[in-house]
């Protein structure tokens, strides 16, 4: 960068006739809320964002930190439609043949202590709906809760 392309004036530092804005999250922040959340900026997208803080501003890597915060930002993720054609269609599950064929297996642990196990192990049959619940330590290992699916499974 050149030195003819900085300014300082009236306090204000000026990099190509814009406010170099310093490494100040708050700052950078505030300044793309005020282009991108108000009622008046409308929530505009990436490009516009970075055009209207632009005009004004400017710090290193400003388009990527623009792109960063509307990317994130709830009430577009929320509102603003996805413009990508549809996933497809949904396809039925296949039908399983035999109760307790398809399991799943999961753990609710660090619970309170409770005759000395502090979680559960939950098996539950994906035909039937039917839960075993049995009680375990959140330490288990992977072969202990082989042995206990196992024996109360």
């Amino acid at each position: 960068m050149h030195s003819s392309e900085w300014l300082n004036i009236n306090g204000l530092l000026r990099f190509q006739r814009k406010i170099y804005v310093p490494q100040s999250p708050d700052l950078r922040r505030q300044i793309v809320a005020l282009c991108h959340d108000t009622h008046i900026a409308g929530h505009p997208g990436c490009w516009k964002t970075l055009e209207l803080v632009s005009q004004n501003y400017w710090w290193p890597q400003m388009s990527r930190y623009i792109s960063q915060y509307v990317s994130t930002c709830d009430l577009c993720l929320r509102t603003k439609p996805w413009r990508h054609s549809p996933v497809g269609e949904l396809q039925p599950l296949s039908v399983l043949d035999a109760w307790w064929d398809t399991l799943s297996v999961d753990f609710m642990v660090e619970l309170l202590e409770s005759s000395r196990h502090d979680a559960v192990m939950t098996v539950v049959d994906s035909i039937s709906k039917r839960v075993h619940f049995v009680p375990t330590h959140t330490t288990v290992t992977v072969e202990g809760a082989a042995r206990l699916f196992l024996y109360y499974a």
